[in-house]
């Protein structure tokens, strides 16, 4: 992608560096560079382009009656807010910067404060555009902050998609991600990688840390484990929804062990996903000084 502005020309965008043409789907340009991505834009006007997780919160869910209730119920009991002190990265990037332009990657259907573009690979909620974060379709040093929760595990190459973020963020710009350490695999086939807490700090080593840690200790890794202990017992599908279910409601109480579990060092070792919010730096941080970081025992 040429990482200019495009132009409006109808029903498409176009690009005045290479000519390229990107089509609107429901008023959203679908801005896809299909050599770099497992993505293909015909899929989208199709109707058949990838729908996140499970339709994002039902948003795009079709189903009705029972089905849609159980799916919903399952869903507040899997996304249980963890208990213990909320960390909120937006009111430290607003503090220092008030008007901060703020890009968030796999928006999904959260919705954050202040000036804020929404981007996904699904048709989620109030999104500018369809993109891959391997291609961001923005120009250098385009935003003050870049969010990426529950992102990296998603996509084939980390390490480009963070070169990205680099990219297109300001001088002493900020990125905020969260990425699974401990979790079995979700969304299918879309998904690819694991991050220790150092091997996460590694991957924003153009990043001074401002704040950095465990998202769910080790009872959530263990909630997550005996979720799919159950639902690994069968292929079934109605026999592994009512496994889940059954696994839902009998792990839910175990979301309170994190707050005794996760004060120690060696609760890193087995962390559930790991949070990280910094600065862009000038040059990265060398891996010799990188492991200084480590937490765990």
């Amino acid at each position: 992608m040429c990482h200019i502005p495009l132009t409006d020309a109808g029903a498409e965008r176009s690009c005045s560096g290479c000519g390229q043409r990107y089509p609107l789907v429901n008023g959203v340009p679908v801005l896809l560079n299909e050599a770099n991505s497992v993505f293909r834009i015909a899929d989208y006007v199709s109707g058949q382009g990838y729908e996140g997780a499970s339709g994002y919160g039902g948003s795009v869910d079709q189903t009705g009656g029972l089905r849609r209730l159980y799916r919903r119920f399952a869903r507040s009991l899997s996304e249980a807010p963890m208990p213990g002190s909320s960390f909120d990265p937006m009111d430290i990037i607003l503090a220092e910067r008030p008007e901060a332009e703020v890009l968030v990657i796999g928006s999904g259907e959260r919705e954050r404060r202040g000036r804020v573009t929404y981007t996904d690979v699904a048709m989620a909620r109030n999104i500018a555009c369809i993109c891959d974060a391997h291609d961001l379709p923005f120009e250098d040093a385009s935003f003050d902050a870049v969010f990426a929760e529950a992102v990296l595990e998603h996509v084939c190459d980390p390490q480009r998609v963070v070169a990205e973020i680099i990219r297109v963020l300001k001088p002493d710009g900020f990125v905020y991600a969260v990425t699974p350490f401990l979790q079995p695999v979700h969304m299918g086939a879309y998904d690819f990688t694991r991050f220790t807490y150092l091997g996460h700090r590694r991957l924003f080593r153009q990043f001074d840390d401002m704040g950095s840690g465990m998202m769910g200790g080790p009872g959530y890794s263990a909630i997550h484990l005996l979720r799919n202990l159950f639902t690994g017992i069968t292929d079934r599908h109605l026999l592994r929804s009512i496994l889940r279910l059954m696994a839902l409601l009998l792990t839910w109480p175990m979301r309170y062990l994190d707050l005794p579990l996760s004060r120690t060092e060696a609760s890193y070792n087995s962390a559930c996903a790991c949070y990280f919010l910094g600065r862009k730096r000038e040059m990265p941080i060398p891996d010799r000084d990188i492991l200084a970081f480590f937490r765990g025992h």
